[in-house]
């Protein structure tokens, strides 16, 4: 753990906070980050679509909303799930956390909360792996907390 720059686990800090740098990398941290915003557009397809275009659609006979915003979003739901179960694969959820996720991007405003949700807990989940890689210092170093890229991942014990 003497270079952690380059090959240790990143800063609790660090964890889900989008940018570009992390959104390419193909690490658990990178699949937070892409889940993540693939959580906030999807969410906000489906808000904007079911509170303004489904009501311009019944009131005023306007399609146009409802056909563009609803073929995205349906476009981009099937990214989001493909993010969600790459995040999934590797974090190695249960099946109840799997199942928010999906839920959440046919239900307005659950992606928001659901998102939140997911990330709070994988922060959790990585401190506790972070913990249990500081409480080993036999020097071993058998990478046994690691997921791909170096971010360690608590597999052992999830909360759904």
């Amino acid at each position: 753990m003497t270079d952690g720059a380059t090959t240790g686990p990143a800063p609790l800090e660090e964890l889900g906070r989008p940018t570009w740098a992390k959104l390419v990398r193909w690490d658990d941290i990178g699949a937070l980050v892409r889940y993540r915003v693939m959580a906030f557009v999807v969410g906000t397809g489906l808000v904007l679509l079911v509170f303004i275009g489904m009501p311009l659609q019944f009131a005023a006979h306007q399609k146009f909303v409802v056909e563009v915003v609803g073929t995205f979003h349906g476009y981009l739901y099937l990214v989001y799930l493909v993010t969600a179960a790459d995040l999934a694969r590797r974090a190695h959820w249960r099946i109840g956390r799997i199942l928010a996720v999906v839920a959440a991007g046919f239900v307005p405003f659950l992606a928001f909360v659901i998102e939140h949700r997911v990330y709070r807990q994988m922060q959790q989940e990585y401190a506790a792996a972070l913990a249990g890689m500081d409480g080993d210092d036999d020097g071993a170093g058998d990478g046994a907390a690691s997921g791909s890229g170096g971010a360690p991942v608590a597999g052992e014990r999830r909360s759904d």
